[in-house]
């Protein structure tokens, strides 16, 4: 995914040890594990004897009317003789250095001539309060007599800054002047080892009868790599002058630093609205999980953007900073793996398995950091064990994502396609800077890499250029989808209309004359089309047939077997209600669908005929008619139906209906159910459907009465 996946574990251990490295002593000057992991096993070279002292060297600063740089003259010392930071130390055997890109080496003054290395480190005594070497920098500035405010300013390159890591600018510094340790302004100035540095101001309280000021900058001992002493003025820039000169200086380079991460900004920003999107996306086509999987991975991604200018600008402490952000990433990687596995629709394979059931492991990376700094077997192994089994973890989700990718874009999925191009990107964003910085290491000075592009004051690095295309893919992605989706639809409506226009046709909606018997219907499909239908033939011999059925589901399918059974019904020469299940069964076999169905043969002189195939009992005058059980049609071939024969008295009625009447729900899940289907079964066929509708349909209602007429009317 976006920036810094591969390097769950190396960011989190080194990460580690230099937050470690930054923590502020409580006496003397700074020791840590890094000093001790960085420094060399053996010093560097002693003094020669007979030094030459040379000269006193000063920087002439007596016009401070504009910053004066401090690029020249500056005595070097390897010591860890807490006095040279003492104004009356005697510097005299230093070796000058001008501020430039890299420097000579210089020799350890505590390492006595004539003591081999082994012995300097086990055996041979060292100066009271001898601990590993630290770099120190002397400069004697000579100031004009009734001086005014003095300050000194350390600069950092802006591209470093923007480019935060753990100790992404090495070890920290402490600046003492005339002797006095000087507290630097901005955040955390009191505490700056435990954040990342940045460009400070130091006010150096030089009273204006003090004109010579001797400035003291120390700094871990590092001999080599990308943090070596040697290259210890090509990250930082000195200027002495007034506060509010300085001052401008300093905005000017948080100026130039909000520039360098405006790529990253923006990219945020455009996360967080394509979050958004894509949860509103989730809640309006339901069943599209995918969504929602995508949109948590932009939630969590969209705030590493704001989360690394805070660190970056020491307003974060690096250990919560590395926490942070590597619970996010690793988190958002879980996600976009459960995407994908929603959005191909793949398989539960046990590679998928493994991943999910390994995930929880990514839930201690953060807290896991947290613990650096403690002491025992416990934290070692926490530690060792997390970033240990994160890793592997995110081997696996790697190999898991590009195998799945290029399977999918062989057989020629274009979405996975798209997907797969900003992945590509990413790793090449992410391979830049570790060249950058390996090309920067081995020269000892920053190196500039060929693919950022300069956007007048805006460098686009390759990585944003990776997490806009990333941006565009899945816009890309999610306009094809809706477009197709969208297609689909409407596709499925215009067939959803056509069998709603043939249902209509079958399925009569206008009273149909039956001499001799009043028929009411009510038809109310849950859906554009239903499952319900019903028939009435009045015979010519003064006969009705009437059929009520109820396929089982509902749409399209449903809808498609209701106009088979019509079509066959409108076909059969038959009356006899038996004869009529058993042809309609046989229409059914085969097709995978149920249905439940009554046939009624209503003679001409009241006799009546019913054949049930597993449909709910009809109502006589709201007495509820019990009939012998029978199959549903289209369960198994050649099925022998039962019939029952009734007589209907002039006025007597009777009461069909489809299980959506009983089966109508409230919110509260409360049925509507049989007894109060028999409280209403002498009220009309519209006011039992409209009372079980309000109730709550769920599934299609159908409701028919049959009242046979007095003799007289019907003649």
């Amino acid at each position: 995914m976006r920036r810094g996946f591969v390097i769950v574990a190396l960011l989190g251990v080194y990460g580690s040890m230099q937050v470690a490295a930054q923590a502020p002593p409580k006496k003397g000057p700074p020791r840590s594990p890094l000093g001790a992991i960085l420094a060399p096993k053996e010093h560097a070279r002693p003094l020669p004897a007979n030094t030459p002292h040379i000269p006193d060297v000063t920087v002439d600063a007596t016009n401070l009317g504009s910053p004066v740089v401090l690029d020249k003259n500056w005595r070097v010392g390897v010591t860890a003789n807490p006095d040279a930071a003492k104004p009356d130390f005697d510097d005299t055997a230093w070796q000058v250095r001008d501020a430039t890109e890299s420097i000579s080496d210089v020799p350890d003054q505590d390492h006595p001539e004539g003591v081999s290395e082994k012995d300097w480190e086990e055996d041979a005594p060292h100066p009271a309060g001898h601990q590993r070497p630290y770099v120190w920098f002397r400069a004697h500035v000579k100031l004009a007599p009734g001086h005014g405010p003095v300050a000194l300013l350390i600069e950092l390159p802006v591209t470093q800054n923007t480019s935060m890591t753990i100790g992404a600018s090495g070890p920290g510094l402490d600046v003492f002047a005339n002797g006095r340790q000087i507290t630097p302004e901005g955040p955390h100035g009191d505490a700056i080892y435990k954040y990342e540095e940045i460009s400070r101001i130091y006010r150096l309280d030089v009273p204006a009868n003090e004109v010579n000021l001797t400035l003291a900058v120390r700094t871990l001992f590092i001999p080599v790599g990308y943090y070596a002493y040697t290259s210890f003025f090509s990250k930082r820039t000195f200027r002495i002058g007034s506060p509010d000169d300085l001052q401008q200086s300093w905005n000017l380079w948080f100026a130039h630093s909000l520039f360098e991460r405006l790529p990253r900004l923006v990219n945020s920003i455009l996360l967080t609205f394509l979050a958004i999107f894509l949860l509103a996306l989730y809640f309006t086509q339901k069943g599209h999980v995918e969504y929602l999987w995508l949109a948590l991975h932009e939630i969590l991604q969209a705030p590493i953007g704001f989360i690394d200018l805070s660190g970056s600008l020491a307003r974060l402490d690096q250990l919560w900073y590395a926490a942070i952000i590597l619970q996010l990433v690793v988190l958002s990687a879980y996600l976009y793996f459960e995407f994908l596995v929603a959005f191909l629709a793949l398989k539960k394979r046990w590679p998928l398995r493994l991943l999910r059931w390994t995930s929880p492991i990514l839930l201690g990376v953060g807290p896991a950091l947290l613990l650096v700094g403690g002491h025992g077997t416990f934290v070692v192994l926490t530690l060792v064990g997390v970033y240990l089994g994160s890793l592997l973890w995110m081997i696996g989700w790697s190999l898991f994502i590009f195998v799945t990718l290029i399977a999918a874009t062989i057989r020629r999925n274009f979405e996975a396609g798209l997907l797969l191009i900003p992945l590509v990107l990413t790793i090449i964003g992410i391979a830049e800077p570790i060249m950058t910085s390996l090309v920067s290491t081995a020269s000892g000075h920053p190196y500039q890499s060929p693919l950022t592009i300069e956007a007048g004051p805006v460098p686009i690095h390759f990585a944003s250029i990776a997490d806009f295309a990333g941006l565009l893919a899945i816009v890309l992605i999610i306009f094809v989808r809706f477009l197709r989706i969208q297609h689909d639809r409407e596709r499925a409506q215009s067939e959803l209309a056509a069998a709603r226009s043939v249902q209509e046709l079958m399925i009569p909606l206008e009273k149909v004359a039956t001499p001799g018997y009043e028929v009411d219907s009510v038809y109310q499909p849950a859906t554009e089309v239903g499952g319900d239908f019903f028939h009435v033939q009045p015979g010519s011999d003064g006969g009705l047939l009437v059929v009520i059925g109820d396929v089982a589901g509902h749409g399209l399918q449903a809808a498609m077997n209701v106009s088979m059974l019509m079509g066959a019904l409108r076909r059969i020469p038959e009356t006899s209600p038996a004869k009529i299940l058993e042809s309609l069964n046989r229409v059914l076999t085969g097709s995978d669908s149920l249905t439940t169905c009554q046939a009624l043969w209503f003679g001409r002189d009241g006799d009546l005929v019913i054949s049930s195939a597993g449909h709910l009992f009809p109502y006589l005058n709201s007495q509820e008619i019990a009939l012998p059980g029978g199959l549903p049609l289209g369960a198994v071939p050649e099925v022998k139906y039962d019939e029952v024969r009734l007589y209907l008295h002039p006025g007597d009625r009777l009461l069909l209906l489809s299980d959506g009447v009983v089966e109508a729900r409230k919110t509260t899940g409360e049925l509507f159910g049989f007894d109060r289907v028999h409280n209403l079964s002498n009220q009309t066929a519209f006011y039992i459907a409209d009372a079980a509708k309000e109730f709550g349909q769920e599934d299609d209602i159908t409701v028919l009465t049959v009242r046979r007429l007095a003799q007289a009317l019907a003649a």
